[in-house]
């Protein structure tokens, strides 16, 4: 719907912004190819593989912008733990007391051990995996080994649970989801450079087919040499 009041105005003809892209697409993104010897492109082919290329370059700048925008979202709960000094067990907080007990994307990823996980520690959970473990101790003990020893995995409670980083990662952690280095810039850069590899490789992609339908005439010409 919303795309749709973008591209067309209330009449129904193409809007600025419709004519502003189609002047771009045709000037910088258009795909044109002559006809091919070996190569059965046509121009539904050349649709599709515009198309490709556009589509390629756009998961980029969707993937960077993710990027920082998942740091700057959890940088500003890193920059709070640390802020609140919470960098030792005993003075940890809950979610609410941070003030993030409604942000979803900092609890999933503090379910994540590739994210938040790795840097912010959660005082319940640790205490539940230390009993874990005097646990297969104790079952190894008794049974000769723990191979058979099975305890679920802590399901952390975002409403009571408590979360500190260690003091001594908590220099790491500020550097990396430092708020002066937001990335935005960087995003910008990544969106200059994906729209100009775009343009440079829909205008180089004839050439390229070129030589694929240049390499294979040569390959042809070789084989019907050899045969004769």
């Amino acid at each position: 719907m919303w795309l749709n009041k973008l591209l067309y105005s209330s009449t129904g003809e193409p809007s600025l912004f419709q004519e502003l892209w189609e002047y771009f697409e045709k000037k910088y993104f258009s795909v044109d190819t002559g006809r091919y010897e070996h190569l059965n492109i046509g121009s539904g082919g050349l649709v599709t593989l515009q198309r490709i290329v556009l589509g390629l370059f756009a998961g980029i700048i969707v993937a960077a912008a993710m990027i920082v925008y998942d740091k700057n979202r959890l940088g500003a709960f890193v920059r709070t733990i640390v802020r609140e000094q919470c960098l030792w067990p005993e003075k940890a907080k809950t979610l609410s007391e941070l003030g993030f007990y409604k942000n979803s994307g900092v609890k999933a990823s503090l379910r994540s051990p590739n994210q938040l996980g790795k840097i912010v520690r959660c005082v319940e959970k640790e205490a539940y995996e230390q009993q874990v473990e005097e646990a297969r101790a104790a079952y190894a003990a008794e049974h000769g080994d723990d191979k058979d020893f099975f305890m679920p995995g802590y399901r952390i409670d975002f409403e009571n649970d408590h979360f500190y980083i260690p003091d001594e990662e908590h220099y790491r952690a500020e550097i990396r989801y430092d708020e002066k280095g937001s990335g935005w810039r960087a995003f910008l850069l990544v969106v200059l450079l994906a729209i100009v590899g775009a343009a440079l490789v829909c205008f180089l992609l004839p050439e390229m087919l070129q030589m694929v339908d240049n390499m294979i005439d040569i390959l042809s010409s070789n084989d019907r040499y050899l045969t004769e």
